[in-house]
C-alpha cells in the first residue's frame, strides 16, 4: 500500500516511456546491448530487459539481440575469470575442479536463467579454464530458449502476468536442463 501511495502514477509513466522506445529502435538496441553485456559485472535485471527487447523489437529480433548481448557478456566473464588470480591457484581449487569436471557443462545450462548465479558461473568457468569452445556452445544452448521465451512473451506487450509466467517458465527450463543433465551424468 505504501509503495502504491508513494509511486502510484509511475506505472503509467513507465508504460509511456516503453511505448516511446518503439520510435527509436536503433538507440534502444544499443542501450539494451550495453546493459545486457554489462550484466556480467553489474546487477542488471536481464530478464526485464529481455522481456522489453521483445516488446520493443519483436519476438525474433528481441531474442536475437538478447542472445548476442548475453553471449558477449559471457565471453567477457570467461576472460575475466581467466585473468582472476592468474598463476595463483590455491589448493582449495581441487574441490572446485572436481565438481567442475563432473558437472561443469550441466551447470552452465542450468544456470542461464537464474540471476546472479549465471554470471558467477561464467567467471568460474574462465577461472577453471573450461575449454572455450564447449563453454560457448553450452552458453548458446542455454541462452537461446531463455531469450526466446522472454522476447516472445514481451512481444505481447505490457502484462505483469505474462512477465511472471515467463519468469516461471525460465526456471522450468532450468529444471528441464537439470533433469536431462542428471540422466546424462549418470550415463
Amino acid at each position: 500500500m505504501a509503495s502504491y501511495l508513494i509511486w502510484g502514477g509511475t506505472e503509467e509513466g513507465w508504460i509511456a516511456q516503453l511505448t516511446a522506445l518503439t520510435a527509436n529502435k536503433k538507440g534502444y538496441a544499443v542501450c539494451s546491448f550495453l546493459l545486457l553485456t554489462s550484466d556480467i559485472v553489474l546487477p542488471i535485471p536481464n530478464s526485464i530487459i529481455m522481456y522489453t527487447n521483445g516488446f520493443v523489437l519483436g519476438g525474433i529480433a528481441g531474442a536475437g539481440l538478447s542472445v548476442i548481448s548475453l553471449m558477449t557478456g559471457a565471453v567477457a566473464g570467461y576472460y575475466l575469470g581467466n585473468l582472476s588470480t592468474y598463476g595463483m591457484r590455491a589448493a582449495a581449487d581441487r574441490k572446485s575442479v572436481a565438481f567442475w569436471e563432473k558437472y561443469g557443462t550441466l551447470t552452465i545450462l542450468i544456470t542461464r536463467g537464474i540471476p546472479v548465479v549465471s554470471e558467477s558461473i561464467c567467471i568460474l568457468a574462465g577461472h577453471l579454464r573450461m575449454p572455450f569452445g564447449r563453454y560457448l556452445l553450452m552458453n548458446l544452448l542455454g541462452y537461446i530458449p531463455i531469450s526466446l521465451l522472454f522476447a516472445l512473451f514481451g512481444r505481447f506487450g505490457y502484462d505483469e502476468n505474462a512477465f511472471l509466467l515467463s519468469l516461471a517458465c525460465s526456471f522450468g527450463i532450468a529444471g528441464l536442463f537439470w533433469w536431462w543433465g542428471r540422466k546424462w551424468v549418470r550415463e
